[in-house]
Protein backbone atom coordinates (compact mmCIF):
# COMPACT_ATOMS: atom_id res chain seq x y z
CA UNK A 1 0.00 0.00 0.00
CA UNK A 2 1.21 3.54 -0.73
CA UNK A 3 2.04 6.16 1.70
CA UNK A 4 -0.81 7.90 0.18
CA UNK A 5 -3.17 5.01 0.28
CA UNK A 6 -2.00 4.60 3.77
CA UNK A 7 -2.85 7.82 4.57
CA UNK A 8 -6.37 7.96 2.79
CA UNK A 9 -7.59 4.12 4.47
CA UNK A 10 -6.59 6.40 7.84
CA UNK A 11 -8.77 9.11 7.13
CA UNK A 12 -11.22 7.09 6.40
CA UNK A 13 -11.01 4.96 9.57
CA UNK A 14 -11.40 8.72 11.39
CA UNK A 15 -14.44 9.24 9.88
CA UNK A 16 -15.98 6.40 10.32
CA UNK A 17 -14.86 6.13 13.91
CA UNK A 18 -14.92 9.50 15.36
CA UNK A 19 -17.20 12.18 15.12
CA UNK A 20 -15.28 15.32 14.83
CA UNK A 21 -15.20 17.74 17.62
CA UNK A 22 -14.71 16.46 21.01
CA UNK A 23 -16.56 17.26 24.49
CA UNK A 24 -16.43 16.18 27.95
CA UNK A 25 -19.87 17.14 28.49
CA UNK A 26 -22.20 15.26 31.25
CA UNK A 27 -24.72 13.23 30.82
CA UNK A 28 -27.98 15.28 30.84
CA UNK A 29 -31.27 13.64 33.05
CA UNK A 30 -30.95 10.49 34.41
CA UNK A 31 -28.22 8.06 33.10
CA UNK A 32 -29.61 5.12 32.05
CA UNK A 33 -26.26 2.88 32.04
CA UNK A 34 -23.91 1.84 29.47
CA UNK A 35 -24.33 -0.49 26.88
CA UNK A 36 -22.09 -3.05 25.19
CA UNK A 37 -23.15 -2.75 21.26
CA UNK A 38 -22.22 -5.13 18.67
CA UNK A 39 -23.10 -3.89 15.47
CA UNK A 40 -22.82 -6.14 12.30
CA UNK A 41 -22.05 -4.88 8.67
CA UNK A 42 -25.16 -5.12 6.76
CA UNK A 43 -23.91 -3.36 3.38
CA UNK A 44 -21.61 -0.95 2.25
CA UNK A 45 -21.86 0.74 -1.01
CA UNK A 46 -18.37 2.35 -0.34
CA UNK A 47 -15.83 -0.80 -1.46
CA UNK A 48 -13.24 -2.72 0.34
CA UNK A 49 -11.20 0.09 1.06
CA UNK A 50 -12.86 1.89 3.53
CA UNK A 51 -12.25 -0.06 6.50
CA UNK A 52 -15.44 -1.37 8.06
CA UNK A 53 -15.03 -3.14 11.35
CA UNK A 54 -17.43 -6.64 11.24
CA UNK A 55 -18.49 -7.29 13.80
CA UNK A 56 -17.78 -3.91 15.73
CA UNK A 57 -18.07 -4.03 19.14
CA UNK A 58 -18.38 -0.21 21.13
CA UNK A 59 -20.12 0.60 24.37
CA UNK A 60 -22.18 3.42 24.73
CA UNK A 61 -23.91 5.49 28.07
CA UNK A 62 -27.65 6.74 27.37
CA UNK A 63 -29.32 9.44 29.46
CA UNK A 64 -32.78 10.52 29.62
CA UNK A 65 -34.01 13.96 30.45
CA UNK A 66 -38.07 13.84 30.00
CA UNK A 67 -38.61 12.79 26.53
CA UNK A 68 -35.18 13.01 25.54
CA UNK A 69 -32.98 10.52 24.93
CA UNK A 70 -29.09 11.32 24.78
CA UNK A 71 -26.45 8.85 23.23
CA UNK A 72 -22.72 9.01 24.13
CA UNK A 73 -19.68 7.12 22.84
CA UNK A 74 -17.76 7.53 25.68
CA UNK A 75 -14.79 9.17 23.64
CA UNK A 76 -15.32 12.61 24.28
CA UNK A 77 -17.41 13.01 21.13
CA UNK A 78 -20.52 15.18 21.19
CA UNK A 79 -23.59 13.97 22.39
CA UNK A 80 -26.41 12.98 20.51
CA UNK A 81 -30.29 13.39 21.34
CA UNK A 82 -33.43 13.11 20.38
CA UNK A 83 -37.06 12.77 21.26
CA UNK A 84 -37.79 9.61 22.25
CA UNK A 85 -41.40 8.40 20.39
CA UNK A 86 -43.63 5.91 21.75
CA UNK A 87 -42.86 2.43 21.86
CA UNK A 88 -39.15 3.61 23.09
CA UNK A 89 -38.05 4.73 19.55
CA UNK A 90 -36.13 7.47 18.40
CA UNK A 91 -33.41 8.56 15.74
CA UNK A 92 -29.89 10.09 16.25
CA UNK A 93 -28.60 12.19 13.55
CA UNK A 94 -25.12 13.97 12.79
CA UNK A 95 -23.10 15.49 10.42
CA UNK A 96 -19.17 15.47 10.37
CA UNK A 97 -17.79 17.14 6.94
CA UNK A 98 -13.90 17.22 7.13
CA UNK A 99 -10.93 17.83 4.43
CA UNK A 100 -9.15 14.44 3.65
CA UNK A 101 -6.82 16.01 1.13
CA UNK A 102 -3.53 14.50 2.38
CA UNK A 103 -0.77 15.75 -0.05
CA UNK A 104 0.60 19.17 0.21
CA UNK A 105 -0.95 19.79 -3.43
CA UNK A 106 -4.15 18.48 -2.91
CA UNK A 107 -4.24 15.85 -5.59
CA UNK A 108 -7.51 16.41 -7.04
CA UNK A 109 -9.17 18.84 -4.64
CA UNK A 110 -9.64 20.40 -2.66
CA UNK A 111 -11.69 17.49 -0.98
CA UNK A 112 -13.97 18.02 1.57
CA UNK A 113 -16.49 14.82 2.27
CA UNK A 114 -19.33 14.70 4.40
CA UNK A 115 -20.25 12.41 6.36
CA UNK A 116 -24.12 11.93 7.79
CA UNK A 117 -24.83 9.65 10.31
CA UNK A 118 -28.52 8.33 11.25
CA UNK A 119 -28.50 5.86 14.25
CA UNK A 120 -32.13 4.10 15.09
CA UNK A 121 -32.66 2.60 18.14
CA UNK A 122 -35.67 0.70 19.76
CA UNK A 123 -35.30 0.74 23.99
CA UNK A 124 -36.36 -2.50 25.49
CA UNK A 125 -39.40 -2.08 28.27
CA UNK A 126 -38.30 -1.09 31.43
CA UNK A 127 -36.93 1.17 33.45
CA UNK A 128 -33.97 1.47 33.30
CA UNK A 129 -34.12 -0.34 29.54
CA UNK A 130 -31.66 -3.52 29.69
CA UNK A 131 -31.28 -3.93 25.84
CA UNK A 132 -31.73 -1.85 22.12
CA UNK A 133 -31.64 -2.64 19.11
CA UNK A 134 -31.43 -0.98 15.28
CA UNK A 135 -29.44 0.36 12.84
CA UNK A 136 -26.30 2.71 12.03
CA UNK A 137 -26.49 4.13 8.41
CA UNK A 138 -23.45 6.35 7.48
CA UNK A 139 -23.56 8.63 4.26
CA UNK A 140 -20.86 9.58 2.59
CA UNK A 141 -21.34 12.75 0.25
CA UNK A 142 -19.02 15.43 -1.50
CA UNK A 143 -21.03 18.96 -0.89
CA UNK A 144 -21.23 20.95 -3.80
CA UNK A 145 -17.98 22.83 -4.63
CA UNK A 146 -15.43 20.06 -3.61
CA UNK A 147 -13.18 17.72 -6.12
CA UNK A 148 -12.98 14.75 -4.81
CA UNK A 149 -12.18 12.28 -7.60
CA UNK A 150 -8.67 11.96 -6.25
CA UNK A 151 -10.48 9.37 -3.47
CA UNK A 152 -11.95 6.82 -5.96
CA UNK A 153 -10.83 3.37 -6.20
CA UNK A 154 -10.29 3.25 -9.90
CA UNK A 155 -7.47 5.91 -9.31
CA UNK A 156 -5.81 4.60 -6.33
CA UNK A 157 -8.61 6.08 -3.21
CA UNK A 158 -10.63 3.81 -1.11
CA UNK A 159 -13.81 4.58 -2.29
CA UNK A 160 -16.09 2.05 -5.19
CA UNK A 161 -18.40 5.34 -5.63
CA UNK A 162 -19.02 8.62 -3.72
CA UNK A 163 -21.60 9.21 -2.83
CA UNK A 164 -22.06 5.65 -1.12
CA UNK A 165 -23.58 4.70 2.53
CA UNK A 166 -22.38 1.98 5.33
CA UNK A 167 -24.84 0.36 7.03
CA UNK A 168 -24.69 -1.82 10.49
CA UNK A 169 -27.65 -3.51 12.42
CA UNK A 170 -26.91 -3.39 16.27
CA UNK A 171 -28.07 -4.99 19.45
CA UNK A 172 -26.86 -3.84 22.96
CA UNK A 173 -27.20 -5.02 26.19
CA UNK A 174 -26.65 -2.82 29.49
CA UNK A 175 -23.80 -3.83 31.35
Amino acid sequence: MSPRSSALAATAAVLLVLPAACSDEPMPGTVLGTYAVKASLQSSTCGSGLETPNPWVFDVQLSQDRSTLYWSRLDGSPLLSSALGSGGTTTLTSTLAENVDTTSDGGAGPCTMQRDDTIQITLSPGSPPGAFAGNMVYAYTVPSGYDCSDQLAIVGGMYAALPCTVTYSMTAGRQ
